[in-house]
């Protein structure tokens, strides 16, 4: 008997730990599936994750190959603005620095931009990003807000918020190549004359209305004026319209072109200011802004100058104010071809006298005289 109990007892050993052997390899067993499966939600997700980064990362490109953007540029350099993207390509203008563009698209070399509702190209390195296309406005929300700011109204009511753009006429070497006299003309005048030549001294016209125009970026930045110059040496080529687009990619609250006179009677003499017509065909929303202009730098430049007055002339011919969007005038300081009056406009002092009458007019367009 003692021996069947030792049997029994043998048998419910063998029986309990076989049971424990089962519940162990379970248990391992549940842990390898919990370990595969989060093995795999880990993988879905990291392939989620990937994808969607390789998605936004994908820039889209238009049927030229050009990258799509929209942001706003700024020339750095003179620069040609071209029908197609190559160097070979027509030039449909000439640009100066800080013109400021929308640029939609750009490769390894070129930028495309619109201008006047053209597709055109600039040369990329010429160019740099101020602000994202689809932010500006709020950018300039914010300048306009600042502005309203107490401690930020002191640049607002100043001379110094106030772009004038003043413009030494002609050039070293002429450019006789033909441009559209105004936005979408079909009559077309020479990119940039060649200008008078003193009788006396021989001195070009290019050379003169530099000197001025020198004198008078000293005068109006003297009296606050955030100042810009189209050239500030005679070599360069712009044509007449690419200056005017130089004015207006600045927004320049007035632009002030100096140019002196010529004429076949050497007994011609004095002074006069131009503007365009009421009745002009690209800009005459801006006719009364300009007339006010023209006519008070002619009245504050005759004074100083003691100059007789020969008016503000109207016409629609001068394609540099055609292509104007800002308030524009040509001042005829003196002529070139009356000995007496050359003799008086290449001197220093005489210079000065001219520049502080055409910056009496501005402070009086402005009405702070």
């Amino acid at each position: 008997m003692k021996k069947i109990y030792m049997r029994i007892a043998a048998l419910m050993l063998v029986l309990i730990l076989s049971f424990s052997l089962v519940g162990c390899g379970g248990k391992d067993k549940d842990k390898k599936e919990d370990a595969s499966s989060t093995e795999v939600v880990t993988t879905e997700a990291t392939t989620e994750a990937t994808t969607e980064v390789t998605t936004e990362a994908q820039p889209k490109v238009d049927e030229d190959g050009f990258t799509i953007v929209n942001e706003v540029v700024k020339t750095t350099d003179y620069v040609n603005v071209r029908l197609s993207p190559s160097t070979e390509g027509e030039i449909y203008q000439q640009l100066a620095n800080d013109v400021t563009l929308d640029r939609i698209g750009y490769n390894d070399e070129w930028s495309k931009v619109i201008m006047d509702d053209n597709t055109c190209y600039i040369f990329s390195e010429n160019l740099t990003v101020i602000a994202d296309g689809d932010n500006k406005d709020d950018n300039k929300d914010d300048d306009d807000k600042n502005d309203d700011d107490g401690d930020n109204t002191s640049e607002s009511d100043g001379n110094e918020s106030k772009i004038i753009v003043i413009d030494a006429g002609h050039q070293l070497t002429p450019n006789l190549d033909e441009e559209p006299i105004g936005p979408g003309a079909s009559e077309k005048k020479a990119k940039s004359s060649a200008g008078n030549t003193g009788v006396s001294t021989g001195i070009a016209e290019c050379e003169l209305n530099l000197e001025i125009a020198l004198m008078l970026e000293a005068e109006l930045t003297s009296r606050g004026y955030t100042v810009k110059m189209i050239r500030t040496t005679n070599e360069v080529d712009m044509s007449n319209a690419a200056r005017a687009e130089y004015a207006n990619g600045l927004d320049a609250a007035a632009f002030i072109r100096i140019h002196t006179n010529g004429s076949t009677d050497e007994n011609a003499s004095g002074c006069m200011t131009v503007c365009q017509t009421k009745n002009n065909p690209y800009n005459a929303s801006i006719y009364s802004e300009c007339k006010t202009l023209a006519s008070n730098v002619l009245n504050e430049l005759s004074a100083a100058t003691g100059a007789k007055s020969e008016g503000v002339w109207e016409t629609d011919t001068m394609s540099g104010i055609n292509w104007c969007s800002v308030p524009v005038t040509i001042v005829e300081v003196g002529y070139m071809t009356n000995p007496s009056e050359e003799q008086m406009l290449v001197t220093t002092e005489y210079q000065a006298k001219i520049a502080e009458g055409i910056a009496n007019g501005i402070d009086k367009f402005f009405g702070n005289k």
